[in-house]
């Protein structure tokens, strides 16, 4: 028997971001200067046809138009964009749209061809016009099948919208220890451009607001260091998750020359310029926010016993949680700007050059810190 089969076409997303151009996102200060990543929207469209059993999929010859297109539906106005299928491809030229060729088979045997296009903002070309993608425009994709299952003609189709989503901002903590780690995650689906790539962005995104500095972005140039985010910039979880994360360490002690205080209270703010409901990027934007405090447990010194005998070993306890800064690791405490200080009537411990005693951390974050001290006797004389 000699049949043929019907074929199908599909777009990778039901829901696209609106794209965006370079210096349209805002720091997180508000202003634009430095954040340059354009936000170029990439539609896979794949055409599965078991008519096809060769690594490419093409429907016309080279120098023709393929019989694939792409579609952009804004109200009562329909503008092709692109067509794909030809044996090569070609850019827009006056009033020809783009032309991405052939379809290339996703695994050999499986009858599955892909290829991809890109979807800029506000000179998206059409032919003779260019179109500007904005939020509740539909992308549609169209496959002509010569040869379907009854042997005739027909075409297929598949659709999307262009969608703006008002993002979210979040931290892991509601309290961290000076020097700590903090991990930040920003959801904003706006962001994830392309569904087979992790996207990446400036840490410039964030802000820091708090006593010790109202404006502060959490990237870092060569003269400023008073954060390190690990990776470098807030990165896509996952491609096509739309959620972005990064570890930022908070600093030590201050912020430039200003201490960051115990119990001080910090926002974070991303200023999110795609907000649902609206039409295009920057018709509004939000200060989207996430709070957190700096620790101010303070710290309860224990000893083991009330009265030692003059040859005793000392054992004490520090339960200082503000000192448990790295929660995978058994640190110590003790520096010479908060020392430990062990004295007796007759003396004190470690008070001349750079010498300090040392309390090292019980276990792996727990915050308590012990040490001990062997008393010494003294001799008497007899007279």
């Amino acid at each position: 028997t000699i049949s043929s089969n019907s074929g199908s076409i599909a777009l990778d997303r039901s829901v696209y971001p609106v794209p965006f151009l370079a210096n349209d996102l805002q720091k997180g200060d508000g202003t634009k200067t430095g954040q340059s990543e354009a936000g170029v929207v990439v539609a896979w469209i794949t055409v599965t046809d078991v008519d096809f059993t060769g690594d490419t999929l093409t429907t016309s010859s080279s120098g023709t138009a393929g019989t694939i297109l792409v579609k952009l539906i804004q109200g009562s106005t329909t503008s092709t964009i692109a067509t794909a299928g030809s044996a090569t491809s070609a850019d827009a030229a006056g009033s020809t749209v783009e032309e991405l060729g052939p379809l290339s088979e996703v695994e050999m045997g499986t009858s599955i061809y892909e290829t991809s296009m890109t979807i800029i903002a506000a000179t998206q070309d059409a032919g003779a016009t260019t179109v500007d993608p904005d939020s509740g425009d539909i992308l549609q994709v169209e496959y002509v099948d010569t040869a379907n299952s009854a042997g005739g003609t027909s075409t297929s189709y598949d659709s999307s919208t262009f969608d703006l989503r008002t993002g979210s901002l979040s931290v892991d903590k509601d309290v961290y220890v000076l020097g700590s780690d903090m991990v930040i995650t920003l959801t904003d689906p706006d962001l994830n451009l392309d569904s087979t790539t992790c996207e990446s962005y400036a840490m410039s995104l964030i802000e820091w607001d708090s006593s010790a500095n109202s404006s502060k972005l959490l990237d870092n140039d060569s003269l400023v260091t008073d954060f390190a985010s690990n990776p470098s910039s807030i990165e896509e979880t996952g491609c096509n998750t739309g959620v972005f994360q990064t570890v930022t360490t908070l600093p030590s002690s201050a912020i430039g020359s200003t201490t960051i205080k115990y119990g001080e209270s910090v926002t974070l703010t991303y200023v999110d310029v795609g907000l649902s409901g609206e039409n295009d990027t920057e018709d509004a934007v939000l200060d989207v926010e996430a709070y957190f405090s700096i620790s101010n447990f303070g710290a309860l010194v224990e000893l083991d016993k009330a009265v030692y005998n003059w040859t005793d070993t000392v054992y004490f306890t520090i339960t200082s949680p503000d000192h448990n800064v790295n929660t995978a690791a058994e640190e110590t405490i003790g520096t010479s700007a908060l020392p430990i200080q062990v004295s007796t009537r007759s003396g004190k411990l470690c008070t001349g050059g750079d010498k300090t005693y040392y309390g090292a951390e019980s276990g792996v974050d727990t915050g308590v810190f012990t040490g001990e001290v062997q008393l010494q006797g003294f001799s008497h004389l007899l007279s």
